[in-house]
């Protein structure tokens, strides 16, 4: 046997044996059976098991033990001492390894004695009050010393001194631990710091004018950090780039300047894109919720027309609605749309597009009733913060309805307008925040057109952390619309509102909440959705995760649908004896885009009529 031929044999057992070993190390699971602790008189053991990650096995999950968790959970449970006070606490962790892999863990406590803030001095400071610098480093006396907070805090100080050009600014807190804390707090605020040059790096094609006329500093202008975060935000926001990054850099002028440096990194300026994936469907009904399905669109984008900084795109999709399991039906949905974006409107920095759209869709997810619409939409947005964001705009459409037997159209001229602050930890699986919108129309009026009407829709969201990284999420969705005048057309049936499916109402069929029958031309029964003027949704989940992607909800909602505000004590009634109340289970697997869900829904009044369903992504 050559040489050759023993190195390589004696590599093959080699990497054999390794894989062997690993696949032997990583069939071994340890999973946590108890959690338990000791010592603890102050802090209870329930809240303290909302402080660490490693968990008991629940109902639905169980968690897998690691040596570094276990290390970290300790850390978290000598930090929630120290931010009540108890600042020579300490957390030992030990475990124990059982016959069946599972492990028992245990954290003894040394509580300490409290420590209270007495008193707080502050020197150094000239630009910002001593009261100021209190209430944002959350210092109050007579209360527990939160030396975590405090640390937490001393960034927001930083950002404030920072707007105020106090670029070098730097804090000395010290203390002499004990139960009465004497807090000695000295800052040094340094100069103040002016801007000397303006820098753009990472241009190839765009004009660096685009860049210019989004930055709010000047050269001269003492530096200030709100505006470089403001600057930074409207860069992004003209589509062009992928990255904006602005960063202070040592001027040649010296301490008192700097320059401020805005790293760009340019997109593609033209690029066809192919996007298939999961999405709400908007609703064919303008008043109807959105529907659950998957989508595949093509879009053509250049980002900076003929050099203008205008963005264009156009873009056709094909979507397919989920509810099209339960209601079947051969149209699919068409739509398209030709977008030019712009943030400026002459020397005016206003976000805003125009849009010129034709869709083609089943009304209600009915194919006997296709609805074609196409128009023109000018909108516009104001953005207040990174949360809060006012819109507008004006559209002009025509709405052609098409059966067998006759052919009608009408046009609409509406003006709306929509208000809406979103504050989330995460835009797609949130844990924690609230959103709240309202949007409110007009359509026709002095505008013209074969409608008169007005609608107006109130939501209101809530996602609270329960721990164990379960969520529960709340709804409340109120709306109403009515028509302008006595004389004015009957609010047609493609605009009212509409409630069931997989993102309101899961105990009933898409839209189907308020249905009737009725025989077509070929004597085939037809199902037909029935609208109202009046709503109110309610929804609450709870949002369980179980292991890996995989997780389960449990579900409670209701509505009310009526044809008038006269109706709604009627309805009220009703719902108080059940009827409009779904409850449920649904399973979710976690994606990139979203969790798709598979559910099961019971009526409240017709525990017989459950339905199972899919959504994506989340109801609300």
């Amino acid at each position: 046997m050559t040489l050759y031929r023993v190195l390589s044999l004696y590599l093959l057992i080699s990497i054999s044996f390794i894989v062997s070993l690993e696949g032997q190390i990583n069939t071994v699971r340890y999973s946590v059976r108890r959690v338990g602790f000791e010592g603890n008189s102050t802090i209870s053991s329930r809240q303290l098991r909302k402080v660490i990650k490693l968990k008991e096995p629940g109902f639905f999950s169980s968690m897998e033990f690691s040596r570094r968790s276990l290390k970290l959970d300790a850390l978290k449970i000598r930090n929630s001492y120290q931010s009540r006070g108890f600042l020579a606490a300490s957390a030992e962790e030990s475990f124990e390894i059982n016959s069946d892999n599972s492990v028992d863990i245990l954290f003894t406590i040394h509580e300490g004695k409290r420590s209270y803030l007495r008193t707080v001095t502050i020197e150094g400071n000239e630009s910002l009050s001593e009261k100021k610098i209190s209430r944002v480093l959350g210092l109050r006396t007579g209360r527990p010393f939160d030396l975590v907070g405090l640390r937490q805090r001393i960034a927001d100080l930083e950002r404030e001194y920072g707007n105020l050009g106090r670029l070098y600014f730097t804090i000395d807190p010290s203390y002499i631990p004990g139960e009465d804390i004497a807090l000695q707090i000295t800052i040094y605020e340094g100069p103040l710091v002016r801007i000397d040059n303006l820098v753009i790096e990472g241009l190839e094609k765009i004009d660096s004018t685009f860049v210019h006329r989004e930055i709010e500093l000047r050269s001269g202008d003492l530096f200030n950090q709100e505006l470089v975060e403001l600057s930074e935000r409207r860069i992004f926001e003209t589509g062009l780039f992928s990255m904006v990054n602005m960063t202070p850099t040592k001027s040649a002028k010296g301490p008192e300047w700097v320059n401020v440096v805005t790293e760009v990194r340019e997109f593609t300026l033209r690029e066809l894109l192919w996007e298939p994936g999961i999405s709400r469907i908007r609703s064919s009904s303008e008043g109807g919720e959105p529907i659950s399905g998957v989508e595949a669109s093509t879009q053509w984008l250049d980002r900076s027309l003929w050099g203008s900084g205008t963005r264009l795109g156009m873009k056709a999709a094909i979507q397919l609605p989920l509810e099209a399991l339960q209601n079947p039906f051969g149209v699919a949905i068409f739509r398209s749309d030709l977008r030019f974006t712009n943030q400026w409107l002459g020397n005016w920095r206003a976000p805003n597009s125009l849009r010129l759209f034709a869709e083609r869709a089943p009304e209600l997810l009915l194919a006997d009733k296709p609805l074609l619409r196409y128009g023109v939409e000018w909108q516009g947005l104001h953005r207040f913060s990174e949360e809060s964001i006012l819109s507008g705009g004006v559209r002009w459409s025509e709405i052609v309805t098409e059966d067998m037997a006759e052919r009608e159209s009408q046009q609409e001229r509406s003006l709306s307008m929509a208000y809406r602050f979103r504050r989330l930890d995460n835009l797609i699986t949130p844990t924690e925040g609230s959103i709240f919108s309202v949007e409110s129309s007009v359509v026709g009026w002095v505008l013209g057109g074969t409608q008169d009407y007005y609608r107006f829709e109130l939501d209101v969201r809530r996602f609270i952390h329960l721990g164990s990284s379960r969520v529960l999420a709340l709804r409340t969705k109120i709306g109403r619309m009515e028509r302008l005048s006595s004389e004015a057309r009957a609010i047609p049936s493609y605009d009212m509102f509409y409630l069931g499916g997989s993102t309101s109402l899961r105990g009933w069929k898409s839209q189907r909440f308020h249905s009737y029958t009725f025989i077509d031309e070929k004597g085939e029964e037809v199902e037909r959705g029935e609208g109202g003027l009046a709503k109110i949704l309610l929804n609450a989940e709870v949002r369980i995760p179980l292991w890996s992607v995989f997780g389960v909800d449990l579900f409670l909602d209701g509505g009310i649908l009526a044809a008038d505000l006269r109706d709604l004590s009627a309805h009220f009634e009703k719902w108080g004896q059940g009827e409009g109340w779904d409850y449920g289970i649904e399973f979710t697997i976690s994606t990139p885009l979203g969790p798709i869900r598979i559910y099961y829904a019971v009526p409240v009044k017709n525990p017989s009529a459950g339905i199972p369903n899919i959504g994506v992504p989340y109801s609300f």
